[in-house]
């Protein structure tokens, strides 16, 4: 059963609304009248300005796709950085037309 509260109307019209109504990480809400009079409110969970970049379409499909190639073992590990600028050399030659 969807969870109910009744809530009072305090001056100026402000209600409060119930902890367990609001959202972890939820500073507002977008409200929304709709036709049949029902009042929605709907939680907005706001971003820090300097993370907005990880949220972006371009961010995110960066972010599927190395998880693509974490999980099909694209990636490697290498004990040092030695090791890691020989590999990157043997690959070089590898591909060298």
């Amino acid at each position: 059963m969807t969870p109910q509260a009744h809530l009072g109307l305090g001056r100026r019209n402000q209600i409060t609304l119930p902890k367990n109504f609001v959202p972890k990480n939820t500073n507002s809400f977008l409200c929304e009248r709709r036709e049949d009079g029902a009042i929605l409110l709907i939680p907005e969970v706001s971003i820090p300005i300097n993370q907005l970049f990880f949220w972006t379409k371009q961010w995110q499909e960066g972010e599927r796709e190395a998880s693509r190639d974490i999980r099909t073992r694209k990636v490697h590990r290498h004990r040092s950085a030695q090791r890691l600028v020989a590999y990157l050399n043997s690959q070089r030659k590898k591909h060298r037309p």
